[in-house]
């Protein structure tokens, strides 16, 4: 779980200490995180052609690895020098790959993850209308350049926004994907993987909400991963890997409790479908001045000031309980679908050396309402069991009266973690 979960930041790029920046290292790395998300903004880097400006980056860079942090380089936004217009439309794919040359050549010890733009389907990141055939331009000589200066490094299709151009499409919300793969029929050829952003319906809808009216859907989660896949399959390349390098939930209409029940929520069922990546948008609350109120509450922090350290909201706390219980685990099954529990139960099986773990929760409007459901003794597993709460807190611990006899818990919206001993361990070993 913690090689997967990242955070989608705006931390200071400045060359000079910043306590902000500072602070939220140091409590990522304190959750588990493993990787950090920020835009390499081309006309800041280089805002004359041939003139780059590193000092500030430089030092975010060698920040986050010291701390032990994978920064994802998302190279986006057009140089005016490149783009009068300001369209990437007017971008002539060698002045991309020269910048994209320049940023791997000076970081390739550092950087392994490179996404190239930011929701290249929706005309708010890419004025003057999505263009595939012209994002696929833009993809493979960034993909050729990076390689060149980096062969180790993985460079990777933009997050697409759920929302972008040609909602009606019949194949699905990601339908961008498809068409840079009518423009480029080798596009598998350039990319190591597709980023998606698969934010919930109107970023309120919990992470297990879809919505499907015959002419128009909107997948859930697993839904959302699943029909990425589905076109990548088409496309000749099904074992690509796919990130999703944006997800979350503004707090300020579901509340805090939500947010962080859906933050949990959502990575776990990320990992259960496959995503090579989980990255939390963002780390910070910002400052109200967004003409959307709710985009100003993505944060796992209250928003920072001068004087004192932020708040955490329960959704870091919620992050917290993933890595302290989850941390070392891979995902091991759906064990509410074979027991036949129906679609608002959720059992998942995570394996780790030590321990079985079931993430339990329910689905149903109810979020509060608590229900008792019998899980099974894990196979492989002694009858010692320990159960956690959402933020990974002791709340219970015994052994099964037979030593095969099921646990009985009461579940509701927020995750509970029911962990079995494995053989030759301990009651409570996390």
């Amino acid at each position: 779980m913690d090689e997967m979960l990242g955070i989608a930041s705006h931390m200071s790029t400045g060359a000079e200490y910043d306590r902000n920046r500072a602070f939220e290292i140091e409590r990522s790395v304190a959750a588990g995180v493993s990787l950090l998300r920020r835009g390499f903004y081309w006309p800041s880097i280089e805002p004359e052609d041939d003139a780059f400006v590193f000092e500030g980056y430089d030092t975010m860079v060698a920040l986050l690895r010291a701390a032990g942090l994978a920064p994802c380089a998302l190279l986006t936004r057009a140089a005016r020098w490149a783009a009068p217009g300001g369209s990437p439309n007017e971008i002539d794919p060698s002045d991309f790959a020269d910048f994209c040359s320049r940023i791997a050549s000076r970081y390739a010890d550092d950087i392994d993850l490179y996404e190239i733009w930011n929701e290249e389907n929706s005309e708010l990141f890419w004025s003057g209308g999505p263009d595939p055939d012209r994002y696929g331009s833009l993809l493979r000589a960034a993909f050729e350049a990076i390689h060149r200066s980096d062969p180790g490094a993985q460079v990777i299709f933009g997050g697409m926004s759920p929302l972008g151009a040609n909602l009606l499409d019949p194949r699905g919300v990601w339908n961008f994907l498809a068409r840079v793969g009518e423009a480029h029929p080798d596009l598998c050829e350039f990319l190591d993987g597709v980023a998606i952003h698969p934010y919930s319906f109107l970023q309120q809808a919990p992470p297990e909400f879809s919505l499907d009216l015959g002419f128009y859907r909107y997948p859930d989660l697993r839904g959302s991963i699943s029909e990425a896949r589905h076109i990548l399959e088409g496309l000749g390349c099904p074992d690509t890997p796919i990130h999703l390098t944006e997800i979350g939930w503004p707090s300020l209409i579901i509340g805090l409790e939500r947010q962080a029940a859906y933050l949990a929520r959502g990575a776990l069922l990320a990992r259960a479908a496959g995503a090579a990546s989980y990255f939390w948008y963002t780390f910070y609350d910002e400052a109200p001045v967004s003409s959307i109120p709710t985009e100003d509450y993505f944060g796992l922090y209250s928003l920072p000031n001068a004087t004192r350290d932020p708040d955490p909201k329960p959704s870091y706390e919620a992050l917290m309980g993933l890595h302290k219980v989850l941390g070392d685990a891979r995902y091991g099954g759906d064990l509410a679908s074979a027991l036949g529990w129906g679609k608002d139960a959720y059992a998942l099986v995570f394996c780790a050396d030590r321990a079985r773990t079931v993430a339990l929760w329910r689905a149903g409007s109810s979020f509060s309402e608590e229900a008792e459901v019998e899980v099974p003794l894990l196979s492989e597993a002694r009858g010692a069991w320990s159960l956690f709460d959402q933020d990974g807190d002791l709340i219970a611990s015994g052994v099964s009266g037979s030593g095969r006899a099921p646990v009985f818990v009461s579940v509701s919206g927020r995750v509970r973690y029911l962990q079995f001993c494995a053989p030759g361990e301990r009651i409570g070993v996390q």
